[in-house]
């Protein structure tokens, strides 16, 4: 099974010139090409850090060495950041494995080395943990908490906002999708809002992460109601699904926050009381969003069941509910108009 995440046609021709006078640069786990060989350096060094930080962070411990370099693409451009890693799975001595795996990242130099590459880095993570593809909503929402606190700061604001639109996707289904639905945003979005509450909610840190990888297992094992209800209650004392998402609607009442800067002094300058002026402060205003790429990567060859086909989405809250403060509301694609948003329970009608 492959598991492919790419770009454009479009944007692969406009790259195409500076791709051609890459430099690259070998680890022991990564082969990077990127416009220079100082860049190349960097970013494979940097992989190799994240591999090492995200394996420890979630499992415990470091990866083996892989059999073979991960080809890492760097393309440095302007405008919005994405990143698209491909797996090939399959099976050694009976145990699934991953075979293979590329992966590309383009965007401008410091999204790349804070957000892009940590996240890209920790689908690999799950990849090798599990041996096959993980769910949709976890393998993205769980990368995005290896983000900056920006990035992790507009998911959560934008996971409120979705809410509130009545455009969330309940739980007992989400979790069992196995491809991306057509409202992609609320895929990140929600997955890393309930990724980020199921981590919190089993102690945080290491302890909190293994239990949602604990989590995943069982759910996995089968992928059906049931096993995800039971995966619920063992891990983490909750009954059933539905109940999960209560307590984790409930959770989200409590406004986002952030740290930003507030610092007005030129560096190292003291205040008028001489004391050092203050440099950061806890918000919950919502920085301007930037939208999320479009579809990226799928599971080849995998149907999804009828019901999952036709995913019921969240009814809108109370107003008041999920209070995410001012916000800069972007023009989201693939957003079904409001006329086509339905109420819980009932199956999208069919295209003709």
């Amino acid at each position: 099974m492959t598991l492919r995440r790419h770009f454009s046609a479009f944007v692969a021709v406009l790259l195409a010139p500076a791709i051609a006078s890459a430099a690259n640069y070998d680890t022991a786990n990564f082969s990077t090409e990127a416009p220079t060989a100082e860049l190349a350096k960097k970013f494979g060094d940097m992989a190799e850090f994240y591999r090492r930080e995200k394996a420890i962070e979630w499992t415990g411990k470091e990866m083996p060495q892989w059999s073979r370099r991960c080809p890492l693409q760097v393309q440095i451009t302007q405008g919005s950041a994405g990143g698209a890693t491909t797996f090939t799975f399959g099976q050694d001595g009976g145990k699934p494995v991953v075979t293979s795996l590329r992966m590309e990242i383009r965007g401008d130099a410091k999204q790349l080395l804070h957000s892009v590459l940590p996240h890209e880095v920790t689908h690999t993570v799950f990849a090798h943990y599990f041996g096959r593809p993980v769910p949709r909503w976890a393998d993205e929402g769980g990368s995005v908490l290896s983000e900056n606190d920006e990035e992790r700061f507009s998911h959560d604001v934008r996971c409120r906002e979705l809410l509130n639109a009545g455009r969330g996707i309940r739980l007992r289904v989400l979790f069992r999708l196995t491809e991306y639905p057509r409202d992609m945003i609320v895929l990140y979005a929600q997955g890393y809002s309930v990724s980020q509450y199921l981590v919190k909610k089993g102690g945080d840190g290491r302890e909190g992460r293994g239990k949602l990888l604990q989590f995943l297992g069982l759910g996995m094992q089968g992928n059906s109601a049931e096993s995800w209800n039971a995966a619920a209650n063992k891990v983490y004392g909750i009954e059933t699904v539905d109940a999960l998402e209560e307590a984790w609607l409930t959770a989200l009442k409590t406004p986002p926050t952030r740290v930003v800067a507030r610092d007005t002094n030129p560096p190292g300058e003291l205040t008028s009381s001489g004391s050092a002026p203050k440099t950061e402060l806890r918000t919950s205003a919502a920085p301007s969003m930037p939208l999320l790429e479009p579809p990226v990567k799928a599971i080849r060859g995998t149907a999804p069941d009828r019901e999952l086909a036709r995913p019921a989405y969240l009814p809108p809250p109370d107003p008041t509910a999920f209070d995410s403060s001012p916000v800069v509301r972007p023009t989201a694609p693939e957003v079904p108009p409001p006329s086509l948003l339905l109420p819980p329970e009932l199956p999208r009608p069919a295209k003709p």
